[in-house]
Parts: structure tokens; sequence; C-alpha cells
């Protein structure tokens, strides 16, 4: 006599009450570096030559004399440049009418088309704020024996000094421009170590949480904001059999100490500045829609137009390879 399987009576259906999704929780780009609404796809940035500012030339004057006179020197040469940056998702009505839950194709386009733009920032970020030959006097992590422009890797519990080591890159930067570092800023794996280190751990033994966070490590270093950078991402091209697709991490192993006010302000001497086209006003990205009649697709299209431009060298300390 025949039998029946637990699947004879019943046809698979998708589940409508969950899915499988992936994407980075969190960008930090935007927070690196004061936003700028520009009016303009390019200009040029102001600036005011710095040693007229820290030169002490008033001298004494005896009666009857004149003041010692002198003026400043403006600057003039620095360009901006908001590039776009753009990707689309195409919707065909043929598959949006065969669509069933929980898949939305309108709605996971236009959160995959926005993604790709913030994941683009993020990148674009990355590579011209964190990285070397940008900052005056870039640090270099070692294991050990350090010389000029080195540090030991925090990795090393034993002989590294964390806290040490952001003291005096403050105030290097304060040296320099007359004000010390404002914010931290360290990929992810450079957290997970600096937050187990023996240093940090000994000072917070006796208080009310004993656990680090990176509030606890700003006020131990004397430095306003961290910010943690976690985001990961492929270059492997769509295609690539899942199996083999290799990630990276955005942010790397390295450290980023800059004086940065929290708003863009006059006469001040802000490591970068974050400047967007104001095409679409009051947007920082946007995501339009378009429509292929001939071809019956819809477009779903994620756009920006930025630049994250460095604006004062000397306002920055990179530290590249900060564990190993």
């Amino acid at each position: 006599m025949a039998e029946f399987t637990i699947r004879d009576p019943h046809v698979d259906q998708l589940l409508t009450t969950m899915s499988i999704g992936y994407s980075n929780p969190l960008y930090i780009a935007d927070y690196l570096a004061p936003q700028v609404p520009v009016n303009r796809q390019t200009g040029f940035i102001p600036q005011y030559v710095q040693s007229d500012w820290f030169r002490n030339n008033a001298q004494g004057r005896a009666v009857g004399t004149r003041s010692q006179r002198g003026s400043f020197n403006l600057d003039n040469t620095m360009t901006y440049a908001c590039l776009r940056a753009s990707f689309g998702v195409e919707i065909p009505d043929e598959v949006r009418d065969n669509t069933d839950a929980p898949y939305d194709m309108d709605r996971d386009g236009a959160l995959f088309a926005a993604d790709r733009i913030a994941m683009y920032r993020e990148v674009s970020a990355a590579a011209t704020l964190f990285t070397t030959s940008v900052w005056t006097g870039d640090q270099t992590g070692v294991a050990s024996g350090p010389g000029a422009n080195q540090f030991i890797q925090w990795n090393n519990y034993d002989t590294s000094s964390p806290l040490v080591d952001l003291t005096i890159w403050s105030d290097l930067i304060e040296g320099r421009v007359g004000r010390e570092a404002t914010q931290i800023t360290l990929g992810k794996l450079v957290w997970s170590q600096l937050k187990w280190h023996p240093d940090i751990l000994d000072l917070i033994r006796y208080t009310q949480t004993a656990i680090v966070t990176p509030d606890l490590v700003t006020r131990l270093a004397d430095i306003g904001r961290l910010h943690i950078g976690r985001g990961i991402y492929t270059t492997d091209p769509e295609g690539t059999a899942e199996a083999s697709v290799t990630y990276s991490r955005i942010w790397g192993k390295h450290v980023l100490l800059q004086y940065m006010p929290e708003r863009a302000s006059l006469m001040t001497p802000a490591a970068a500045y974050a400047l967007t086209w104001t095409r679409v006003p009051s947007s920082l990205q946007y995501v339009k829609r378009m429509r292929d009649e001939e071809r019956e697709v819809d477009i779903i299209e994620g756009n920006t137009y930025f630049q994250h431009k460095v604006t004062v060298p000397r306002a920055g300390v990179f530290a590249n390879g900060a564990i190993a």
C-alpha cells in the first residue's frame, strides 16, 4: 500500500515573515568630516596663510613712533570637485508581476541602490583619508624596536602604550595647527585589540562598569569622539561563485587622529571636509525612479555628488598598521 510522504500534500512556498539579507549595519564616512553643502559642483576653498597668524611680530613702541605694520595673506588655490556617483537597478514589469512575498522588487531595489551609494562613499572616504602620504608625519606600527615615526603595535600587550601614543599624536597636531585632536577613527580589528589592552583595563579596574567602551577610551585619551569602522566589501565581480568570494575590511588595521570641528565654520583649521553639491536640495544622496517604456522596465537609481577633501594635512596623524 502506498504511503504519503510529508511533501506529497504540500507545495513549498516562500516564507513571508523572514528572509536572509545582507548589508553593512553602519557606515561612518559622513561622521569623519563636517558636511558642507555647496551650490556649485566645483570651486575654490578659501584659506588663510597659517604662519601669518602664528608669527609673533608685534613690537614695543616708543613715544611718537608708529606701530609695527603688516597684514595677513590669502590663498585661493585649493579646489574641490563634487563628482557624481550612481548605481541603478532595473526591474522588468514581468519580474515585478511574478514576484511573491516577502520579496518586493521596488522596495528591495531602492534599498539596494541606496546602499551601493553609501558603500561607495565609505570606500572613497577610506581611500582618501585613511591612507599613508596624506597627513603630515605618518606613524608606522612595528613589532619591536621602534625608530623615528614608529610605535609598538597595540596587539603587543607587553610593551605597547596606546594611550601614550594617542596623547603624543594629539600633541603633534596641536604643535602644528594650535588645536589638539578632537576625534579618533580606527578599524574594528584595531578596536578588538585595543579594548582588551592591559593599560586600559588597569585604569578602569575600579570604575563602576569596568567595561571598555568607545566613550571611556575617549575620556582616557582626552579626545572627544571615537569612530569604529566596521564595514566590509568585496571587489570580486558579479557572477563569482559565492564560495570563492573574498571580503576585506574597509578600514583595515589603522588609526587616524584629526582636529575636526563638529560642524563647518569660518577660520577653522579642519583636517577635512565632506563637500556635497546640492543639485537636489538638502540631499547627501538621493534615489530617483525612471521608466523605459519601450523595454517595459523601471530603473531605480541611487545618486550622490560629493568629495571628501583633505584641507589641512597638518591637522591629522595617520597610524599605519596599529596592529599586526
